[in-house]
């Protein structure tokens, strides 16, 4: 797969994602014919090389900064970076987004007197497969299955009070119908109301409302995952280390066709939700509360963030988007125990049970919010200390975005969602620290908070410049290149490649990819006998094709 390797210089051009501007040509195009052969080139390192799990490797942003986590946190994310050999990145980012995923539902976070943010985010760690990213969310995962064993006993004992407030109703409503003192014209309605609750009670009897999940897999549509999140009180944890649900959103199954964006768009700030065709399973949700921790392969973020519809409704912009490279080919001497030789103490089983500690102590102290009074929900304060500080830098990412003069303006859709995001990130470094909902949260977390939000600024202009070629960009390339004058018209590539199914648009985003590598180009020849001009994309080499043979590939 082509990866776009141009300097990393700080800037970003959302066109970039889209293909719009080719970056420098690559280092491995033939020479011009004018340039003196005693000049010796030197090579450029390559992409990703010298990376360790706490090294960037050449042409990445840095890795997460691990200052800013709570000690026990930091620790875990350490140990679980070196036993799977991945970049630290990785686990950290799984932990937070998890970590929102149960706090989400749960709990808020206010700035202001009038402004309050959910504790969800969504998080994009982009790897590629055999880069060991399953192994490290399946841990994170699988540390989570107590705290939902803690939420089934929950729920368990809550349908019992249930059951039993219905059957005190039944039989109110019974003795009421049966007094002589209640007048015949009640008696009647009295008895339809009690009919009616030991309907509802049987029902509930036969079949049980089932106990809410902690986390949802991928392997689902936003249609289906309505129709989830309305039986599980409002929560949508997703956790997705194959990218399976992205591609879905991106519309990766439907030749480039967005699914609906609407739930994880609401989802995000945790808002009400109803579906627009409303069925037995899929009904509105007073607080849908939506968390994505998505690890899929690099081309799926590279055809995400070129989606023009996902671009123009703020899909991206609600995301931690990082794409820190993968450590294979270079990870040498990985640790290994055999199993005679267990020691006394085992660091991955402190931070395993830590973890599990911290997610059973936020659903057992914690229910979901749901429909509840704004005025009584679990609320998390700031100290004033720690309010200036992130009221100063909320004014500092505004002047970022200026229009004319700032660092972020060309991200500036993504930008001005990050004052809220690093609110959010404060709510959850605050809870994994001990902290809880009627605490305030002091200014050294919203410090370590603004630490980790610069570096996901960093990562989100960097990543368009070794995110790669979308899927489909990449399958176009194959198809040029498998070739013998390595070119094709537009219209082979659309009905050999797509089966004719993609749309003209997304057509335009995929060439335009091929030509921002600066490898190919896409051109209008018009054949020896004239007539209406072909759109030919071909490899550069072609150029050197005469306009003869192009034109008469171009009609065959």
């Amino acid at each position: 797969m082509t990866t776009l390797a141009a300097p990393l210089t700080g800037d970003f051009d959302n066109e970039l994602w889209r293909g719009g501007l080719p970056p420098e040509p690559p280092s491995d195009l033939p020479d011009e014919p004018d340039q003196p052969e005693s000049i010796e080139v030197q090579a450029a390192p390559t992409l990703g090389a010298g990376a360790t799990p706490f090294i960037a490797g050449h042409g990445y942003a840095r890795r997460f900064p691990l200052e800013a986590l709570p000690e026990r946190m930091r620790a875990y994310v350490c140990d679980l970076a070196h036993r799977k050999q991945v970049p630290v990145d990785l686990p950290a980012l799984t932990l937070l987004g998890s970590l929102g995923s149960v706090a989400g539902p749960r709990i808020v976070i206010r700035r202001d007197l009038d402004w309050t943010q959910p504790t969800n985010i969504y998080t994009c760690c982009g790897m590629g497969s055999g880069g060991g990213k399953s192994p490290t969310v399946d841990e994170v995962r699988n540390g989570m299955l107590r705290a939902k064993a803690v939420l089934g006993e929950r729920h368990a004992t809550k349908t019992a009070k249930d059951m039993a407030a219905l059957e005190e109703e039944i039989a109110d409503l019974r003795t009421r119908a049966n007094d002589v003192r209640t007048p015949i014209t009640e008696k009647e309605g009295l008895r339809l109301m009690a009919t009616a609750k030991e309907a509802e009670l049987k029902q509930m009897t036969e079949n049980p409302p089932p106990p809410p999940e902690l986390v949802l897999d991928g392997d689902t549509g936003p249609e289906a995952l309505a129709e989830t999140m309305a039986a599980n009180y409002g929560c949508g944890p997703v956790i997705d280390d194959e990218g399976t649900f992205f591609r879905s959103l991106a519309g990766l199954y439907s030749a480039g066709r967005t699914g609906n964006l609407s739930l994880v768009l609401v989802g995000y700030d945790c808002r009400y939700y109803r579906p627009k065709r409303v069925t037995r399973n899929a009904s509105g949700m007073a607080r849908a509360a939506v968390s994505l921790v998505i690890s899929p392969q690099p081309s799926l973020v590279a055809s995400a963030m070129r989606n023009q519809m996902m671009d123009e409704l703020g899909f991206i912009n609600r995301f931690i988007v990082c794409v820190p490279g993968d450590l294979v080919g270079q990870r040498q001497g990985r640790p290994s125990t055999y199993y005679r030789d267990t020691p006394a103490e085992r660091p991955d089983k402190s931070g395993q049970k830590w973890w599990s500690a911290l997610v059973e102590r936020i659903v057992s102290r914690y229910d979901v919010i749901g429909d509840a009074d704004p005025d009584t929900v679990p609320t998390i304060n700031l100290t004033r200390a720690a309010w200036k500080r992130h009221y100063d830098y909320s004014e500092e990412i505004e002047s970022r975005c200026h229009p004319a003069t700032g660092s972020l303006r060309k991200v500036a859709p993504w930008a001005t969602k990050h004052p809220a995001r690093v609110l959010r990130i404060a709510a959850l470094l605050h809870l994994a620290d001990g902290g809880e909902a009627g605490d305030e949260l002091e200014e050294s977390t919203m410090e370590a908070a603004i630490t980790v939000g610069e570096w996901t600024i960093e990562h989100f202009l960097s990543a368009g410049k070794v995110v790669g070629l979308s899927d489909e960009a990449d399958r176009i390339k194959e198809y040029i290149d498998g070739t013998d004058g390595g070119q094709a018209t537009r219209t082979a590539v659309s009905k050999d490649v797509f089966k004719g199914h993609a749309t003209s648009a997304a057509m335009d985003a995929w060439i335009g990819e091929l030509v921002a590598t600066g490898r190919y180009e896409a051109v209008k020849v018009v054949g020896e006998r004239g007539g209406r001009a072909r759109e030919v994309v071909r490899r550069r080499r072609a150029l050197r094709i005469n306009s003869t043979s192009s034109a008469s590939a171009a009609e065959e």
